[in-house]
């Protein structure tokens, strides 16, 4: 089982991107520090709380902090490049950042995205999936033509990536058919975001084709994205998360674009409580002690058959002194904590247990 982290860069209302960058980027020298083995950042567009239009830059910035952590994009948005110059930034970052891309790609979940820069949503898919051929064959750092039926170019070169054949791949999608799609062509697959029910169809085709593939391929990687919030105890991780909720309304776990405008009104403490125990029931946060959490991760991730966890400690309204709490009992206790219970193979008794 391996751990990283997934940063979307939400950036409370009122936050100056310099601010929010000089923030992340400190966290981001702590997740390497405190070595957890992945950091994943998205891509957003022409939303105005999202400050992540250029992951390639973003992940430059990241390479220059860090020795030892992968970096990756969850994911680029292939229907929004031009996959030649993307191919050219993938390459130049597994260069700066010494060997350690990774690279998603996904169709873009907001079609609004494609609308605004003139692109059909409805040609995303043939868009993608030629991509990543052309991807693909760029990297092996030959001169080439493709006379596509998305793309035509001539007489290309992209510099061969330190990593051979190319980075490993991702796809980021909960589709049960995305997800057979990835299995079979050799990609990992990150889920995320919705309830451990809903992901069970996706999680399960992709374990079965990949045992039907005729080569399996070892390096394919199985990923969970969730929300964390870990504190010292579960009273006071209770008690934090209800304080945010009072302030903010009932947006803790809400993406900024849905909160724009005016917030809500104050909620009472009463309510605050049962938003906090809703986002736990309906599994958009995973929040508590260090143990409850590990507890919960371990029977979220055998049930999932897992690789991976990734934890987004970016919850509406939570300063960096907290996120950086939640990286630290994440990265010390939860983490080893998840693997031994693993190792003991009774992780759903002891989930019950708390």
């Amino acid at each position: 089982m391996q751990f990283g982290i997934f940063d979307i860069m939400q950036v409370p209302p009122g936050t100056p991107s310099r601010v929010a960058f000089a923030e992340h980027l400190a966290d981001v020298a702590l997740v390497d520090e405190l070595g957890l083995d992945y950091y994943f950042a998205a891509e957003r567009h022409f939303m105005p709380y999202y400050r992540t239009p250029s992951p390639s830059v973003w992940l430059a910035a990241c390479a220059a902090r860090t020795t030892r952590v992968r970096l990756g994009a969850l994911a680029y948005v292939v229907p929004l490049h031009n996959p030649m110059r993307l191919a050219e930034e993938v390459a130049m970052l597994d260069h700066l950042s010494d060997g350690r891309m990774e690279v998603g790609f996904g169709l873009g979940h907001r079609p609004e995205e494609l609308l605004s820069l003139g692109i059909d949503p409805a040609a995303r898919q043939p868009l993608m999936m030629e991509g990543i051929v052309l991807m693909q064959r760029a990297w092996r750092g030959e001169r080439f033509d493709h006379p596509g039926a998305a793309w035509q170019f001539d007489d290309l070169y992209v510099e061969a990536p330190i990593q051979r054949p190319y980075p490993p791949l991702w796809y980021a999608g909960n589709d049960p058919q995305a997800a057979q799609w990835a299995a079979n062509n050799g990609l990992s697959l990150a889920v995320g975001f919705q309830g451990t029910e809903q992901l069970l169809g996706p999680c399960a085709v992709f374990r079965v084709a990949q045992q039907e593939r005729d080569a399996p391929a070892a390096h394919q990687r199985l990923a969970m994205m969730r929300h964390l919030y870990v504190a010292d105890t579960e009273a006071q991780a209770e008690d934090e998360m209800t304080r945010d909720i009072m302030r903010l309304g009932d947006v803790l776990a809400a993406s900024p674009r849905e909160i724009a405008g005016a917030l809500p009104e104050k909620l009472s403490r009463a309510d605050a409580r049962r938003s906090v125990a809703r986002l736990k029931t309906q599994e958009v946060v995973i929040a508590g002690s260090a143990e409850s959490c590990a507890r919960t991760l371990a029977a979220v991730s055998k049930r999932l058959m897992l690789d991976v966890f990734l934890a987004n400690p970016y919850l509406t309204g939570v300063e960096p002194e907290r996120v950086r709490r939640t990286l630290r009992l994440y990265a010390t206790e939860v983490a080893p904590r998840v693997r031994e219970l693993l190792a003991n193979g009774h992780p759903d008794r002891a989930a019950a247990a708390g």
